[in-house]
Protein backbone atom coordinates (compact mmCIF):
# COMPACT_ATOMS: atom_id res chain seq x y z
CA UNK A 1 0.00 0.00 0.00
CA UNK A 2 1.35 3.40 -0.47
CA UNK A 3 1.98 5.29 2.28
CA UNK A 4 1.12 8.81 0.32
CA UNK A 5 -1.14 10.60 2.86
CA UNK A 6 -4.86 11.04 1.47
CA UNK A 7 -5.30 14.83 0.09
CA UNK A 8 -7.16 17.34 2.53
CA UNK A 9 -10.48 17.10 1.41
CA UNK A 10 -12.20 20.65 1.33
CA UNK A 11 -14.36 21.54 4.12
CA UNK A 12 -18.75 21.56 3.23
CA UNK A 13 -18.31 25.78 4.59
CA UNK A 14 -14.74 25.90 1.88
CA UNK A 15 -16.68 24.63 -1.05
CA UNK A 16 -20.12 27.17 -0.57
CA UNK A 17 -17.79 30.07 -0.35
CA UNK A 18 -15.44 28.32 -3.82
CA UNK A 19 -18.97 28.41 -5.25
CA UNK A 20 -20.21 31.81 -4.62
CA UNK A 21 -17.06 33.17 -5.47
CA UNK A 22 -16.91 31.74 -8.68
CA UNK A 23 -20.74 33.06 -9.20
CA UNK A 24 -20.15 35.87 -7.89
CA UNK A 25 -16.96 36.65 -10.83
CA UNK A 26 -18.09 34.56 -13.67
CA UNK A 27 -22.03 34.68 -13.58
CA UNK A 28 -23.32 37.24 -16.47
CA UNK A 29 -26.61 37.71 -14.26
CA UNK A 30 -26.42 40.44 -11.77
CA UNK A 31 -26.22 39.40 -7.92
CA UNK A 32 -25.95 41.43 -5.13
CA UNK A 33 -26.16 41.21 -0.98
CA UNK A 34 -27.41 44.41 0.64
CA UNK A 35 -28.19 45.09 4.78
CA UNK A 36 -31.02 46.05 7.10
CA UNK A 37 -30.99 49.41 5.29
CA UNK A 38 -30.78 48.32 1.71
CA UNK A 39 -27.41 49.55 1.58
CA UNK A 40 -25.52 47.39 -0.68
CA UNK A 41 -22.46 44.98 1.14
CA UNK A 42 -21.58 42.93 -1.54
CA UNK A 43 -21.92 42.82 -5.55
CA UNK A 44 -20.70 40.71 -8.10
CA UNK A 45 -18.53 41.92 -11.26
CA UNK A 46 -21.64 41.89 -13.47
CA UNK A 47 -23.39 44.43 -11.20
CA UNK A 48 -20.81 46.09 -10.96
CA UNK A 49 -20.36 46.68 -14.58
CA UNK A 50 -23.94 47.34 -14.57
CA UNK A 51 -23.84 50.30 -12.60
CA UNK A 52 -20.92 51.83 -13.96
CA UNK A 53 -18.13 50.94 -11.60
CA UNK A 54 -15.08 48.84 -12.25
CA UNK A 55 -14.12 47.05 -8.72
CA UNK A 56 -17.20 45.85 -7.01
CA UNK A 57 -16.08 47.16 -3.70
CA UNK A 58 -16.94 50.76 -4.73
CA UNK A 59 -20.55 49.46 -4.12
CA UNK A 60 -19.84 48.39 -0.74
CA UNK A 61 -22.04 50.93 1.46
CA UNK A 62 -24.38 52.53 -0.80
CA UNK A 63 -27.55 52.46 -1.89
CA UNK A 64 -29.95 52.25 -5.11
CA UNK A 65 -30.55 55.70 -4.45
CA UNK A 66 -26.87 56.46 -5.60
CA UNK A 67 -27.07 54.66 -9.11
CA UNK A 68 -30.80 54.48 -9.87
CA UNK A 69 -33.61 56.95 -10.89
CA UNK A 70 -35.40 57.99 -7.70
CA UNK A 71 -38.71 56.56 -8.58
CA UNK A 72 -36.97 53.02 -8.86
CA UNK A 73 -34.85 53.42 -5.66
CA UNK A 74 -37.55 53.88 -4.14
CA UNK A 75 -39.78 50.96 -5.07
CA UNK A 76 -36.34 48.89 -4.69
CA UNK A 77 -36.10 49.71 -1.00
CA UNK A 78 -39.79 49.49 -0.30
CA UNK A 79 -39.92 45.78 -1.49
CA UNK A 80 -36.78 44.91 0.11
CA UNK A 81 -37.81 46.53 3.61
CA UNK A 82 -41.17 43.74 3.09
CA UNK A 83 -38.63 41.02 2.39
CA UNK A 84 -36.95 42.05 5.51
CA UNK A 85 -40.29 42.63 7.65
CA UNK A 86 -42.10 39.50 6.12
CA UNK A 87 -39.19 36.89 4.98
CA UNK A 88 -41.83 36.99 2.01
CA UNK A 89 -39.46 36.49 -1.45
CA UNK A 90 -40.31 38.09 -4.52
CA UNK A 91 -39.42 35.76 -7.52
CA UNK A 92 -39.44 36.58 -11.06
CA UNK A 93 -40.74 39.64 -10.60
CA UNK A 94 -40.26 41.32 -14.59
CA UNK A 95 -39.09 45.24 -14.06
CA UNK A 96 -38.65 48.42 -15.67
CA UNK A 97 -35.27 49.99 -14.78
CA UNK A 98 -33.93 53.18 -15.03
CA UNK A 99 -30.39 54.70 -13.80
CA UNK A 100 -29.36 58.05 -12.82
CA UNK A 101 -27.60 58.41 -16.18
CA UNK A 102 -30.89 58.02 -18.26
CA UNK A 103 -30.54 54.45 -19.38
CA UNK A 104 -33.21 52.00 -19.38
CA UNK A 105 -33.71 48.71 -18.82
CA UNK A 106 -35.98 45.41 -18.54
CA UNK A 107 -34.96 42.98 -15.76
CA UNK A 108 -36.21 39.77 -14.55
CA UNK A 109 -35.43 40.08 -10.37
CA UNK A 110 -35.19 37.61 -7.70
CA UNK A 111 -34.97 39.12 -4.13
CA UNK A 112 -34.60 36.58 -1.35
CA UNK A 113 -34.11 37.23 2.86
CA UNK A 114 -31.08 36.45 3.78
CA UNK A 115 -30.08 35.32 6.95
CA UNK A 116 -27.56 34.43 9.25
CA UNK A 117 -25.90 31.07 11.01
CA UNK A 118 -28.78 31.16 13.58
CA UNK A 119 -31.83 31.91 10.80
CA UNK A 120 -32.27 35.59 11.62
CA UNK A 121 -32.53 37.63 8.44
CA UNK A 122 -30.04 40.31 8.50
CA UNK A 123 -30.54 41.82 4.93
CA UNK A 124 -31.49 40.60 1.15
CA UNK A 125 -29.54 39.29 -1.71
CA UNK A 126 -30.80 39.61 -5.27
CA UNK A 127 -30.28 37.85 -8.77
CA UNK A 128 -31.74 40.33 -11.90
CA UNK A 129 -31.00 39.04 -15.35
CA UNK A 130 -30.80 41.33 -18.38
CA UNK A 131 -33.78 40.43 -20.26
CA UNK A 132 -34.75 43.94 -22.27
CA UNK A 133 -34.00 42.31 -25.66
CA UNK A 134 -36.83 39.75 -24.85
CA UNK A 135 -38.89 42.48 -23.29
CA UNK A 136 -38.61 44.96 -26.44
CA UNK A 137 -39.19 42.04 -29.01
CA UNK A 138 -42.31 41.44 -27.19
CA UNK A 139 -43.55 44.93 -27.20
CA UNK A 140 -42.76 44.60 -31.10
CA UNK A 141 -45.26 41.39 -31.24
CA UNK A 142 -48.02 43.01 -29.55
CA UNK A 143 -47.55 46.39 -31.85
CA UNK A 144 -47.40 44.79 -34.84
CA UNK A 145 -50.44 42.32 -33.67
CA UNK A 146 -52.51 45.37 -32.88
CA UNK A 147 -51.75 47.18 -36.26
CA UNK A 148 -52.89 44.09 -38.06
CA UNK A 149 -56.26 44.17 -36.19
CA UNK A 150 -56.54 47.66 -37.20
CA UNK A 151 -56.01 47.32 -40.63
CA UNK A 152 -58.42 44.61 -40.66
CA UNK A 153 -61.34 46.13 -38.95
CA UNK A 154 -61.23 48.93 -41.39
CA UNK A 155 -61.21 46.48 -44.24
CA UNK A 156 -64.91 47.13 -45.72
CA UNK A 157 -64.69 43.23 -46.55
CA UNK A 158 -65.69 40.56 -44.22
CA UNK A 159 -62.23 38.72 -42.80
CA UNK A 160 -62.27 35.62 -40.70
CA UNK A 161 -59.59 32.34 -39.81
CA UNK A 162 -60.81 28.90 -38.66
CA UNK A 163 -59.34 26.21 -36.63
CA UNK A 164 -59.26 22.77 -38.39
CA UNK A 165 -62.16 21.93 -37.35
CA UNK A 166 -63.69 24.57 -38.66
CA UNK A 167 -64.20 26.99 -35.23
CA UNK A 168 -63.70 30.82 -35.80
CA UNK A 169 -60.56 31.54 -34.79
CA UNK A 170 -60.67 35.59 -35.57
CA UNK A 171 -63.14 37.52 -37.35
CA UNK A 172 -63.18 41.60 -38.05
CA UNK A 173 -65.60 43.93 -37.23
CA UNK A 174 -67.34 43.56 -40.69
CA UNK A 175 -68.20 39.50 -40.44
CA UNK A 176 -68.69 39.98 -36.90
CA UNK A 177 -71.92 42.05 -37.53
CA UNK A 178 -73.08 39.94 -40.49
CA UNK A 179 -72.68 37.10 -37.71
CA UNK A 180 -75.04 39.18 -35.75
CA UNK A 181 -72.48 39.70 -32.68
CA UNK A 182 -70.44 43.05 -31.39
CA UNK A 183 -67.73 40.68 -29.79
CA UNK A 184 -64.99 38.53 -30.54
CA UNK A 185 -65.22 36.42 -27.59
CA UNK A 186 -68.47 35.43 -29.11
CA UNK A 187 -67.70 33.89 -32.35
CA UNK A 188 -64.27 32.19 -31.09
CA UNK A 189 -64.66 28.56 -30.88
CA UNK A 190 -68.11 28.11 -32.46
CA UNK A 191 -68.85 27.14 -36.26
CA UNK A 192 -70.66 28.85 -38.99
CA UNK A 193 -73.61 26.18 -38.13
CA UNK A 194 -74.28 28.09 -34.89
CA UNK A 195 -74.96 31.38 -36.59
CA UNK A 196 -76.70 29.58 -40.01
CA UNK A 197 -78.16 26.13 -39.17
CA UNK A 198 -80.08 26.31 -42.31
CA UNK A 199 -78.75 25.01 -45.61
CA UNK A 200 -76.80 28.23 -46.12
CA UNK A 201 -74.51 27.12 -42.84
CA UNK A 202 -74.45 23.50 -44.42
CA UNK A 203 -72.42 24.72 -47.81
CA UNK A 204 -70.35 27.02 -45.61
CA UNK A 205 -69.17 23.90 -43.67
CA UNK A 206 -69.00 21.59 -46.93
CA UNK A 207 -66.84 24.07 -48.71
CA UNK A 208 -64.48 24.53 -45.04
CA UNK A 209 -63.90 20.76 -45.02
CA UNK A 210 -63.12 20.47 -48.92
CA UNK A 211 -60.52 23.51 -48.44
CA UNK A 212 -59.21 21.66 -45.02
CA UNK A 213 -59.13 18.09 -46.41
CA UNK A 214 -57.68 18.84 -50.55
CA UNK A 215 -55.88 22.29 -49.87
CA UNK A 216 -57.19 23.96 -52.91
CA UNK A 217 -58.54 27.09 -52.54
CA UNK A 218 -62.18 27.90 -53.23
CA UNK A 219 -61.76 31.45 -55.33
CA UNK A 220 -64.44 34.11 -55.86
CA UNK A 221 -67.60 31.79 -55.12
CA UNK A 222 -71.03 33.48 -55.31
CA UNK A 223 -73.25 32.61 -52.56
CA UNK A 224 -77.06 33.91 -51.32
CA UNK A 225 -78.31 33.41 -48.19
CA UNK A 226 -81.57 31.60 -49.12
CA UNK A 227 -83.52 33.78 -47.29
CA UNK A 228 -86.85 35.17 -47.89
CA UNK A 229 -87.11 36.54 -51.83
CA UNK A 230 -86.86 40.15 -50.40
CA UNK A 231 -84.19 39.46 -48.13
CA UNK A 232 -81.95 37.44 -50.30
CA UNK A 233 -78.33 39.04 -49.22
CA UNK A 234 -75.50 37.53 -51.82
CA UNK A 235 -71.56 37.34 -51.31
CA UNK A 236 -68.39 36.66 -52.86
CA UNK A 237 -66.38 34.43 -51.19
CA UNK A 238 -62.76 33.19 -51.24
CA UNK A 239 -61.42 30.81 -49.05
CA UNK A 240 -57.74 29.54 -48.76
CA UNK A 241 -55.88 27.01 -46.75
CA UNK A 242 -53.73 28.80 -43.53
CA UNK A 243 -51.10 26.83 -43.41
CA UNK A 244 -48.68 25.28 -40.10
CA UNK A 245 -44.59 25.93 -40.29
CA UNK A 246 -44.41 22.41 -41.88
CA UNK A 247 -46.97 23.11 -44.42
CA UNK A 248 -49.53 21.18 -43.07
CA UNK A 249 -53.11 22.76 -43.10
CA UNK A 250 -54.19 23.45 -39.74
CA UNK A 251 -57.25 25.91 -40.98
CA UNK A 252 -58.74 28.20 -43.86
CA UNK A 253 -58.66 32.14 -43.80
CA UNK A 254 -61.92 33.46 -45.52
CA UNK A 255 -62.98 37.12 -47.59
CA UNK A 256 -65.64 37.65 -48.28
CA UNK A 257 -67.56 40.45 -49.57
CA UNK A 258 -70.94 42.18 -49.65
CA UNK A 259 -72.42 42.47 -53.55
CA UNK A 260 -76.10 42.73 -52.99
CA UNK A 261 -76.11 45.85 -54.63
CA UNK A 262 -74.22 44.62 -57.47
CA UNK A 263 -76.50 41.68 -57.99
CA UNK A 264 -79.40 43.60 -58.02
CA UNK A 265 -77.85 45.95 -60.63
CA UNK A 266 -76.64 42.49 -62.85
CA UNK A 267 -80.42 41.66 -62.54
CA UNK A 268 -81.67 44.89 -63.31
CA UNK A 269 -79.35 45.45 -66.58
CA UNK A 270 -80.11 41.90 -67.70
CA UNK A 271 -83.87 42.52 -68.00
CA UNK A 272 -82.88 45.49 -69.87
CA UNK A 273 -80.29 44.61 -72.15
CA UNK A 274 -78.64 41.38 -72.66
CA UNK A 275 -75.53 42.92 -74.31
CA UNK A 276 -74.61 44.74 -71.90
CA UNK A 277 -74.70 41.93 -69.14
CA UNK A 278 -70.86 41.15 -69.83
CA UNK A 279 -69.75 44.62 -69.32
CA UNK A 280 -71.23 45.57 -66.08
CA UNK A 281 -70.66 41.71 -64.35
CA UNK A 282 -66.53 42.40 -65.52
CA UNK A 283 -67.14 46.22 -64.27
CA UNK A 284 -68.50 45.62 -60.85
CA UNK A 285 -66.60 42.24 -60.72
CA UNK A 286 -64.77 42.12 -57.09
CA UNK A 287 -61.23 41.93 -57.33
CA UNK A 288 -59.30 38.76 -57.24
CA UNK A 289 -57.04 37.67 -54.26
CA UNK A 290 -54.66 36.06 -56.04
CA UNK A 291 -52.50 36.67 -59.28
CA UNK A 292 -54.13 35.38 -62.56
CA UNK A 293 -52.86 34.87 -66.39
CA UNK A 294 -56.47 34.76 -67.21
CA UNK A 295 -56.36 38.39 -68.89
CA UNK A 296 -59.45 40.32 -69.91
CA UNK A 297 -59.66 40.68 -73.92
CA UNK A 298 -61.19 43.90 -75.66
CA UNK A 299 -63.81 44.01 -76.85
CA UNK A 300 -65.29 41.16 -74.68
CA UNK A 301 -67.01 39.19 -77.45
CA UNK A 302 -63.53 38.56 -78.94
CA UNK A 303 -61.18 35.81 -78.60
CA UNK A 304 -57.34 36.98 -77.35
CA UNK A 305 -55.57 36.32 -80.24
CA UNK A 306 -57.93 39.19 -82.20
CA UNK A 307 -57.95 41.48 -78.83
CA UNK A 308 -56.75 44.91 -79.09
CA UNK A 309 -54.94 44.23 -76.05
CA UNK A 310 -52.50 42.16 -75.04
CA UNK A 311 -50.89 41.59 -71.36
CA UNK A 312 -47.89 39.39 -69.84
CA UNK A 313 -46.85 39.74 -66.05
CA UNK A 314 -44.06 38.40 -64.12
CA UNK A 315 -44.02 38.76 -60.37
CA UNK A 316 -40.94 37.24 -58.22
CA UNK A 317 -41.82 37.70 -54.59
CA UNK A 318 -39.13 38.09 -51.78
CA UNK A 319 -41.00 36.59 -49.56
CA UNK A 320 -43.95 34.19 -48.80
CA UNK A 321 -46.42 37.33 -48.94
CA UNK A 322 -45.00 40.53 -50.66
CA UNK A 323 -47.05 43.82 -51.47
CA UNK A 324 -46.52 44.37 -54.85
CA UNK A 325 -49.12 43.66 -57.35
CA UNK A 326 -51.02 44.62 -60.59
CA UNK A 327 -54.79 44.65 -61.50
CA UNK A 328 -56.25 44.80 -64.85
CA UNK A 329 -59.77 46.58 -64.77
CA UNK A 330 -62.16 45.86 -67.70
CA UNK A 331 -63.97 49.47 -68.27
CA UNK A 332 -65.33 48.93 -71.50
CA UNK A 333 -65.31 47.37 -74.93
CA UNK A 334 -63.02 50.38 -75.67
CA UNK A 335 -61.51 51.34 -71.80
CA UNK A 336 -58.61 49.26 -69.79
CA UNK A 337 -57.63 50.43 -65.98
CA UNK A 338 -54.54 49.60 -65.39
CA UNK A 339 -52.66 49.29 -61.94
CA UNK A 340 -49.52 48.81 -60.48
CA UNK A 341 -48.91 49.46 -56.86
CA UNK A 342 -45.93 48.53 -54.01
CA UNK A 343 -46.94 48.69 -50.70
CA UNK A 344 -44.53 49.25 -48.11
CA UNK A 345 -43.04 46.19 -46.28
CA UNK A 346 -43.49 42.45 -46.84
CA UNK A 347 -45.47 39.80 -44.66
CA UNK A 348 -49.10 39.70 -43.54
CA UNK A 349 -49.15 43.52 -43.13
CA UNK A 350 -48.38 44.00 -46.50
CA UNK A 351 -50.59 41.72 -47.89
CA UNK A 352 -53.59 42.76 -45.93
CA UNK A 353 -53.19 46.40 -47.22
CA UNK A 354 -53.04 44.99 -50.12
CA UNK A 355 -56.70 43.67 -50.27
CA UNK A 356 -57.63 46.78 -48.98
CA UNK A 357 -56.17 48.62 -52.03
CA UNK A 358 -57.80 46.04 -54.83
CA UNK A 359 -60.95 46.27 -53.14
CA UNK A 360 -60.98 50.14 -53.49
CA UNK A 361 -60.18 49.90 -56.71
CA UNK A 362 -62.68 47.51 -57.57
CA UNK A 363 -65.16 49.74 -56.70
CA UNK A 364 -63.84 52.53 -58.10
CA UNK A 365 -62.31 52.38 -60.94
CA UNK A 366 -65.52 51.05 -63.04
CA UNK A 367 -67.39 54.85 -62.17
CA UNK A 368 -64.01 56.80 -62.01
CA UNK A 369 -63.93 59.78 -64.84
CA UNK A 370 -60.39 59.88 -64.60
CA UNK A 371 -57.01 57.67 -63.65
CA UNK A 372 -56.36 60.48 -60.39
CA UNK A 373 -59.99 59.55 -58.88
CA UNK A 374 -58.39 56.14 -58.40
CA UNK A 375 -55.43 57.37 -56.62
CA UNK A 376 -57.27 60.07 -54.52
CA UNK A 377 -59.37 56.78 -53.40
CA UNK A 378 -56.46 54.92 -52.67
CA UNK A 379 -55.41 57.32 -50.71
CA UNK A 380 -58.55 58.42 -48.66
CA UNK A 381 -58.51 54.47 -47.62
CA UNK A 382 -55.17 54.52 -46.00
CA UNK A 383 -55.34 57.71 -44.18
CA UNK A 384 -57.78 56.76 -41.30
CA UNK A 385 -54.77 53.61 -40.93
CA UNK A 386 -52.32 56.10 -40.57
CA UNK A 387 -54.11 58.37 -38.09
CA UNK A 388 -55.17 55.71 -36.02
CA UNK A 389 -51.71 53.85 -35.20
CA UNK A 390 -49.85 56.72 -35.83
CA UNK A 391 -47.38 54.24 -37.78
CA UNK A 392 -46.44 54.90 -41.67
CA UNK A 393 -48.91 53.31 -43.80
CA UNK A 394 -48.44 54.19 -47.72
CA UNK A 395 -48.14 52.71 -50.81
CA UNK A 396 -46.48 53.23 -54.33
CA UNK A 397 -49.21 53.32 -57.20
CA UNK A 398 -49.32 54.07 -61.05
CA UNK A 399 -53.20 54.21 -62.47
CA UNK A 400 -54.01 54.56 -66.37
CA UNK A 401 -56.68 54.09 -68.77
CA UNK A 402 -56.10 52.99 -71.69
CA UNK A 403 -58.80 53.96 -74.42
CA UNK A 404 -58.00 51.74 -77.49
CA UNK A 405 -61.03 53.68 -79.63
CA UNK A 406 -59.09 57.28 -78.91
CA UNK A 407 -55.48 55.61 -78.98
CA UNK A 408 -54.52 57.47 -75.63
CA UNK A 409 -53.08 56.40 -72.06
CA UNK A 410 -54.07 58.96 -69.12
CA UNK A 411 -52.59 58.13 -66.27
CA UNK A 412 -51.74 59.48 -62.86
CA UNK A 413 -48.67 58.31 -60.14
CA UNK A 414 -48.23 58.59 -56.78
CA UNK A 415 -44.98 58.09 -56.00
CA UNK A 416 -44.60 54.86 -58.57
CA UNK A 417 -41.52 54.66 -60.71
CA UNK A 418 -42.44 56.22 -63.86
CA UNK A 419 -43.76 53.10 -66.65
CA UNK A 420 -42.47 53.04 -69.39
CA UNK A 421 -43.36 52.69 -73.50
CA UNK A 422 -41.61 51.27 -76.30
CA UNK A 423 -42.94 53.39 -79.53
CA UNK A 424 -43.69 50.88 -82.37
CA UNK A 425 -42.84 53.76 -85.28
CA UNK A 426 -39.69 54.74 -83.76
CA UNK A 427 -38.56 52.25 -81.43
CA UNK A 428 -37.90 54.61 -78.84
CA UNK A 429 -38.84 54.40 -75.47
CA UNK A 430 -40.45 57.22 -73.67
CA UNK A 431 -40.70 57.65 -69.48
CA UNK A 432 -43.97 58.64 -67.97
CA UNK A 433 -42.47 60.39 -65.64
CA UNK A 434 -43.69 63.35 -64.08
CA UNK A 435 -41.98 66.96 -63.72
CA UNK A 436 -43.48 67.37 -60.33
CA UNK A 437 -43.57 64.13 -58.42
CA UNK A 438 -46.52 63.36 -56.42
CA UNK A 439 -46.75 61.92 -52.87
CA UNK A 440 -47.15 58.12 -52.29
CA UNK A 441 -50.29 57.22 -51.03
CA UNK A 442 -51.02 57.49 -47.66
CA UNK A 443 -48.57 60.45 -46.57
CA UNK A 444 -50.43 63.48 -47.78
CA UNK A 445 -54.58 63.67 -46.59
CA UNK A 446 -56.41 64.79 -49.08
CA UNK A 447 -53.80 65.27 -51.33
CA UNK A 448 -55.73 65.59 -55.16
CA UNK A 449 -53.59 63.97 -57.76
CA UNK A 450 -53.24 65.19 -61.28
CA UNK A 451 -54.01 63.31 -64.78
CA UNK A 452 -51.37 63.36 -67.75
CA UNK A 453 -51.89 61.49 -71.48
CA UNK A 454 -50.14 60.63 -73.86
CA UNK A 455 -50.33 58.48 -77.53
CA UNK A 456 -50.95 54.95 -77.25
CA UNK A 457 -51.63 53.82 -80.89
CA UNK A 458 -51.30 49.79 -82.42
CA UNK A 459 -47.86 48.26 -81.84
CA UNK A 460 -46.88 50.50 -78.62
CA UNK A 461 -45.97 48.61 -75.56
CA UNK A 462 -46.26 49.72 -71.82
CA UNK A 463 -44.17 48.12 -69.11
CA UNK A 464 -45.30 48.87 -65.15
CA UNK A 465 -43.42 47.68 -62.83
CA UNK A 466 -42.47 48.29 -59.36
CA UNK A 467 -39.05 49.55 -57.93
CA UNK A 468 -37.20 45.70 -57.18
CA UNK A 469 -36.89 45.44 -60.48
CA UNK A 470 -34.38 48.18 -61.11
CA UNK A 471 -33.22 48.68 -57.75
CA UNK A 472 -31.90 44.91 -57.59
CA UNK A 473 -28.07 45.11 -57.01
CA UNK A 474 -24.86 43.30 -57.75
CA UNK A 475 -22.29 41.78 -55.45
CA UNK A 476 -20.27 45.52 -55.89
CA UNK A 477 -23.67 47.46 -54.63
CA UNK A 478 -24.11 48.92 -58.58
CA UNK A 479 -27.83 48.76 -58.70
CA UNK A 480 -29.27 47.42 -62.51
CA UNK A 481 -31.00 51.37 -62.88
CA UNK A 482 -33.34 52.46 -64.93
CA UNK A 483 -30.97 53.07 -67.86
CA UNK A 484 -30.38 49.46 -68.17
CA UNK A 485 -33.94 49.25 -68.01
CA UNK A 486 -34.76 51.36 -71.50
CA UNK A 487 -31.87 50.42 -72.92
CA UNK A 488 -32.84 46.81 -72.51
CA UNK A 489 -36.87 47.54 -73.53
CA UNK A 490 -35.60 49.43 -76.75
CA UNK A 491 -33.77 46.09 -77.80
CA UNK A 492 -37.01 44.63 -78.05
CA UNK A 493 -38.85 45.97 -80.84
CA UNK A 494 -41.49 43.21 -82.16
CA UNK A 495 -40.79 40.64 -79.16
CA UNK A 496 -43.44 39.32 -77.59
CA UNK A 497 -44.46 40.24 -74.02
CA UNK A 498 -44.19 36.85 -71.96
CA UNK A 499 -41.21 36.87 -74.12
CA UNK A 500 -39.77 39.88 -73.34
CA UNK A 501 -40.36 39.77 -69.54
CA UNK A 502 -38.66 36.52 -69.66
CA UNK A 503 -35.48 38.13 -71.12
CA UNK A 504 -35.98 40.60 -68.51
CA UNK A 505 -35.76 38.89 -65.61
CA UNK A 506 -33.07 36.63 -67.13
CA UNK A 507 -31.13 39.98 -67.66
CA UNK A 508 -31.48 41.09 -64.48
CA UNK A 509 -30.39 38.22 -62.53
CA UNK A 510 -27.61 37.95 -65.36
CA UNK A 511 -26.08 41.49 -64.03
CA UNK A 512 -26.85 40.37 -60.26
CA UNK A 513 -25.25 37.56 -60.49
CA UNK A 514 -28.10 36.16 -57.92
CA UNK A 515 -31.16 34.52 -58.79
CA UNK A 516 -33.02 35.24 -55.44
CA UNK A 517 -34.47 39.06 -55.46
CA UNK A 518 -34.22 41.20 -52.07
CA UNK A 519 -37.21 42.88 -52.74
CA UNK A 520 -40.39 41.84 -54.63
CA UNK A 521 -40.10 42.32 -58.32
CA UNK A 522 -43.55 42.94 -60.54
CA UNK A 523 -43.85 44.22 -64.14
CA UNK A 524 -47.06 44.05 -66.54
CA UNK A 525 -46.65 44.76 -70.11
CA UNK A 526 -49.74 45.91 -72.37
CA UNK A 527 -49.73 46.24 -76.24
CA UNK A 528 -51.49 47.32 -78.22
CA UNK A 529 -52.38 45.32 -81.45
CA UNK A 530 -54.18 46.52 -84.49
CA UNK A 531 -57.34 44.86 -84.85
CA UNK A 532 -58.63 43.85 -88.35
CA UNK A 533 -62.14 44.38 -88.76
CA UNK A 534 -62.29 41.78 -91.77
CA UNK A 535 -63.72 38.33 -91.48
Amino acid sequence: MSDTPNPPQPSIESLDSATLRLLMEHLPDRIYFKDLQSNFVRVNLAHAEWLGVVDPEEVVGKSDRDYFSPSHADKAFTEEQVIIRTGHPIVGAVQHITRRDGVEAWGSTTKMPWRDGNGRIIGTFGVTRNVTAAKLAEDKLLEERNLLRTIIDHLPSRIFVKDAASRYLINNKAHLRALGVEHQEEARGRTTLDFFPGERGRQAMDDDHSVLETGVPILNQEKSDFGAEDHVRWSLTNKVPFLGLRDKVIGLVGISHDITERKRMEEELRHRTEEMEADVRMARQVQEVFFSANYPVFPTNTTPARSALRFAHRYVPASTLGGDFFNIVQLSDTRCGVLVCDVMGHGVRAGLLTALIRGVVGEVAPQAKTAAEVLVEINRALMPIVLQTGQPVFATACYAIIDTAERTLTYGNAGHPAPLILRADSGVVESLSLADPEPAAGLMEGFVYTDRQSSFGPGDVFLGYTDGLFEAANRDGVIYGSERLSAFLARQRGVAGATLLDGLVNDVVAFTGDAHFDDDICALIVEAVEVSRGV
